[in-house]
C-alpha cells in the first residue's frame, strides 16, 4: 500500500500542476468560439432587425445565426422549409468565412501558451495541454450550437459535423502551439514522416 501510494503521488501532482493551465486553454477555446457565435449573431440580428418583412422571431434568427458558424467550418446543413416539401441539402465553399473561426482558434491557441512575464507567474503550459484544451473547449461551444441548431430550419448533416468541426479546430489550434513556440522543425518532420511513401514523393519530388 506504501508502495502504491507512493507511485500515485507524482501522477497526482502533475494531474494539479496541469489542471490549471488545461482549465485556462479550454476556456480560451470556449471564448474563441464564442467570439465566432456572436459576431454572426450580431450580424445576422441587424440584418433580421433591418429587414422590412422578417418571416421569422428573433429564435429563428438565432438559429440562422448558428447555422452559418457551422457553413464557416465547411459543415453541410440540410434545409427542412423547402417548396417541394423534401430536404435539400444547403453547402458552399468558406472562403472568407472561414478565416474568422480558424484566427480565433489560432489566437486562443497561441495565447494559451504563451508564458507570464511576471517573474512569479505560472510556468509556460505544455504544447501538448494548450492543444487539447483549446480543441475541447472549442468543440464543446460547437456542440452546444449543433444541437441549438439542429430544431431549426438549416439543420447541419452530422457527418459533415464530426470531420469539419475537429479538423477545423485541431488545425488551427496546431498551427496557434506551433507559432508560440517559434515553429521549430521537428512537429513539421514528425508529420511529414508519417506521410504513406506515395503521398511523400506526390508533393516533395522524389528526394
Amino acid at each position: 500500500m506504501t508502495a502504491r501510494r507512493s507511485s500515485l503521488s507524482p501522477l497526482r501532482s502533475r494531474l494539479r500542476d496541469r489542471s490549471p493551465g488545461l482549465a485556462a486553454s479550454m476556456l480560451g477555446g470556449a471564448v474563441a468560439a464564442g467570439l465566432g457565435l456572436g459576431s454572426l449573431a450580431v450580424l445576422v440580428m441587424v440584418l433580421w432587425v433591418s429587414s422590412p418583412y422578417p418571416d421569422s422571431g428573433p429564435g429563428g434568427a438565432l438559429h440562422v445565426a448558428a447555422a452559418l458558424w457551422l457553413l464557416a467550418h465547411g459543415v453541410e446543413l440540410i434545409r427542412t422549409d423547402t417548396l417541394s416539401g423534401a430536404p435539400m441539402p444547403v453547402g458552399v465553399a468558406p472562403l472568407l468565412l472561414l478565416a474568422l473561426p480558424v484566427w480565433l482558434v489560432y489566437r486562443a491557441a497561441r495565447d494559451a501558451t504563451d508564458a507570464s512575464a511576471e517573474p512569479d507567474g505560472p510556468p509556460p503550459v505544455a504544447p501538448r495541454t494548450a492543444w487539447t484544451g483549446v480543441v475541447l473547449g472549442y468543440l464543446g461551444v460547437g456542440t452546444a450550437a449543433v444541437l441549438y441548431c439542429a430544431g431549426g430550419e438549416l439543420r447541419p448533416d452530422w457527418i459533415w459535423v464530426t470531420v469539419c468541426l475537429p479538423v477545423v479546430a485541431a488545425a488551427a489550434a496546431g498551427a496557434g502551439v506551433w507559432s508560440a513556440h517559434g515553429c521549430p522543425r521537428e512537429p513539421v518532420l514528425d508529420v511529414l514522416a508519417a506521410l504513406p511513401d506515395p503521398v511523400r514523393r506526390l508533393v516533395f519530388g522524389a528526394d
